[in-house]
């Protein structure tokens, strides 16, 4: 079974990114916030649970869709060093 998802960033505010995911071809209606610089530097523990590094907004998407994003997030940011506009996960 493939998997297909489309993120985009809405907006960023201090260190905090809002993105918007959802299904290839389909709405991106399920929104999530990450704090990238935080989690990095170590202010964020990294034995923090996923779902309070990854905290959904809304309930239109999963939290396993939101980490799969998230994953492809976190490697862009480590290689570039800012959150990427857009982008997606495919397995």
């Amino acid at each position: 079974m493939a998997i297909c998802l489309n993120f985009e960033l809405v907006t960023i505010k201090g260190t905090i990114a809002e993105y918007r995911f959802g299904n290839c071809l389909k709405e991106l209606d399920g929104i999530f916030e990450i704090d990238l610089p935080n989690l990095i530097s170590g202010e964020i523990s990294m034995e923090t649970p996923i779902d309070e590094v990854v905290r959904l907004k809304n309930n239109s998407q999963t939290q396993s869709m939101a980490n799969r994003v998230f994953g492809k997030i976190y490697k862009h940011y480590l290689e570039h060093n800012e959150y990427p506009a857009k982008g997606g996960y495919y397995a």
